[in-house]
């Protein structure tokens, strides 16, 4: 399903939400929706708290600006990882109330029924933010689809844990304020997303890096079962982590007290008076089982079956260690041990104790890099301009036909799996569904697009 080409000529797009009326813009034939306030600013008193609903407001709000994004330090200019995600044609706003989304739909009204999307960001808990240029979504929802992007909080701000923390809350819980986030933007489509032509019953989950693992502990939590029917997630996972499973709360507690240290030993009251950029700039955080979203370790959930039994997707590139690997490292070894082998891992128990159908891929094309950046071969988050078909997001890259044909060939697949639960169709040799540990089909995106059967990567 596809909008009239002369959609650009008509009116603004409007939505009615729970918290008042938007209008956004037509971007060619998709209407764009920016900057939509999911969750109260959590600042002041609301730092470090599970997100509160929106405000509401009269009249029509303009929504054709991005919000601000959260507060981050970014990756050097000169290197990959930058040119690839960061390298924004608009100057980046970050702000401490940064919790917006943004809608992309090619029929914004009730009763279109569309499958939705909802892609969340990588970064590692540190860096990235729903608005970046390289997740822009209209591409994919020129395909028939309603694809939302969304902001959280990151670093400190997003995942500390700390004794105070929990004997504040009503059950004790504290950490993983980002990921409740994510629950509370899910929770907004759930109820608004009819508003812009969606199905919420029809919302897959997508995402690369940290967002994946997030995905992969989203299907772990009973509150985010109901909010979701599908999974993708690449080059991360939530289990089969090289680092372990996640802290538990005590463990989480310790590492927030030895941070407050660096603050002069401060209290919650104090730290909540001290700059936001201050704070983020500071240690690596990431999700714990917190005792609201997750009530227990994911790899526990996952051995025992109790995951969210939803169709899964998942796949990485060929040399994702080569961003990471120090000099006297392996870099294959690397990729394996942080990326491959857990991915691999995900995919292998869901499919053994949910019984789920679950694909995996490869991504095995080298980009064409823009002069200056080293030669890292198909590197961590290499495939992002192709699976969002965002080549154009890129201009100084040299693409190709072959880079086109990819993009399409890729955007295609994923939008298949988010209508119908199946990456399989037009433009694919067949693509089987993953088998387990022993060599395992998988669909190989490189130069050309073919089946192929990868082995299980050694685990350490």
């Amino acid at each position: 399903m596809s909008a009239p080409r002369d959609r650009e000529r008509a009116g603004a797009p409007g939505a009615r939400t729970a918290a008042g009326r938007l209008v956004g813009e037509w971007d060619g034939a998709v209407a764009a929706f920016r900057g939509i306030p999911f969750a109260a600013p959590p600042v002041g008193d609301l730092r470090w708290r599970p997100p509160r609903p929106a405000a509401r407001w009269d009249g029509e709000r303009r929504a054709t600006d991005f919000g601000a994004a959260p507060l981050q330090p970014q990756p050097p200019t000169d290197s990959v990882m930058y040119r690839t995600n960061f390298d924004d044609r608009r100057a980046l706003v970050m702000s401490e109330d940064c919790l917006y989304l943004n809608v992309w739909t090619p029929e914004p009204a009730p009763g279109a029924g569309l499958p939705v999307m909802v892609w969340i960001h990588g970064g590692g808990n540190r860096y990235g933010h729903g608005s970046q240029d390289i997740h822009d979504g209209r591409a994919l929802a020129g395909r028939g689809l309603v694809v939302v992007t969304l902001n959280h909080r990151l670093g400190a701000l997003g995942f500390l844990a700390h004794p105070e923390l929990a004997a504040e809350d009503e059950v004790g819980a504290c950490g993983n304020y980002g990921l409740l986030d994510i629950v509370a933007a899910l929770t907004w489509v759930r109820e608004n997303i009819t508003a812009f032509g969606g199905d919420p019953d029809r919302v897959t989950l997508a995402g690369n890096s940290a967002g994946a693992a997030h995905i992969c502990h989203l299907m772990a939590a009973q509150a985010a079962r109901p909010l979701f029917r599908a999974a993708l997630g690449q080059s991360a996972s939530g289990v089969g982590r090289a680092e372990g499973p996640l802290p538990s709360q005590e463990d989480a507690q310790k590492q927030g007290l030895a941070y407050a240290e660096g603050f002069g030993g401060r209290d919650i009251g104090e730290l909540r008076r001290v700059s936001g950029v201050e704070l983020v700039v500071r240690g690596h955080f990431g999700p714990v089982v917190d005792g609201r979203v997750l009530t227990e370790a994911t790899d526990d959930v996952f051995a025992a079956g109790r995951q969210h039994a939803v169709p899964l997707l998942v796949g990485t590139n060929r040399d994702e260690g080569t961003v990471y690997a120090s000099a006297s490292e392996n870099a294959e070894a690397v990729g394996d041990a942080r990326f491959v082998g857990p991915v691999w891992h995900w995919a292998d128990t869901h499919r053994a104790t949910s019984h789920s159908p679950t694909w995996m891929y490869r991504f095995n094309h080298r980009p064409p890099l823009p002069p200056g950046l080293p030669d890292l071969g198909v590197y961590h988050t290499a495939e992002l301009p192709y699976v969002l078909d965002n080549l154009t997001q890129r201009p100084a890259w040299g693409w190709q036909d072959t880079d086109r044909r990819l993009a399409t060939v890729m955007a295609d697949a994923w939008a298949r799996f988010v209508a119908s639960g199946d990456p399989n169709g037009a433009g694919l040799p067949p693509w089987p569904q993953f088998t387990g540990p022993d060599d395992t089909p998988a669909m190989v995106f490189g130069d050309t697009v073919r089946q192929g059967v990868l082995r299980a990567p050694a685990r350490p």
